[in-house]
């Protein structure tokens, strides 16, 4: 049995009701991941799945502001939130099992780059889309520099921790 395999029956795993949930959804008990190998090439596969759909769906949300402004607005949301929380209940599972996986030493500035490109593009979007002189308008301005200075602060902090995981030469 490897570490791995260990910290899957650690006693407790199932304690709260978000765990038990999450674990369902994810079909964790299946025969199917008792196989070593069926196991890791799923979780591969969930991986990449998972990276695609974020792709997609933000690609998807930033098209609809642009294309569809203002009446595009509340679906742009609802497209760019879904992959989010996906993503989010993803890195969460993995906290609670003790990874860490969103480690900014683990980022690769040349892969976060792009997406903060698009992650941005979406907030002018938003911005754009946003209706004028409303509340909704403060608001969509206020969501969008915070959102931007996230990416900004992620793909900093992926870039210093891997400037500081590369060895000197």
């Amino acid at each position: 049995m490897n570490e791995h395999d260990e910290t899957l029956e650690q006693p407790g795993r199932r304690d709260g009701a978000l765990a038990r949930w999450a674990e369902g959804i994810g079909d964790l008990d299946s025969p199917f991941l008792q196989e070593e190998r069926q196991r890791d090439v799923w979780n591969e596969a969930s991986a990449v799945g998972l990276q695609v759909a974020l792709w997609l769906g933000t690609a998807a949300a930033t098209a609809m502001l642009w294309a569809g402004g203002r009446g595009a607005l509340p679906y742009a949301l609802t497209t760019f939130a879904v992959p989010a929380v996906a993503a989010g209940a993803a890195l969460a599972h993995a906290k609670r099992l003790g990874v860490r996986a969103d480690d900014p030493r683990w980022l690769r500035p040349r892969r976060l780059v792009p997406y903060g490109l698009l992650v941005l593009t979406f907030l002018a979007g938003v911005v754009h889309a946003a209706p004028a002189g409303s509340f909704g308008s403060g608001l969509a301005v206020g969501a969008a520099g915070g959102g931007a200075l996230a990416v900004v602060c992620a793909a900093v902090a992926a870039v210093r921790a891997h400037r500081d995981d590369v060895p000197a030469r």
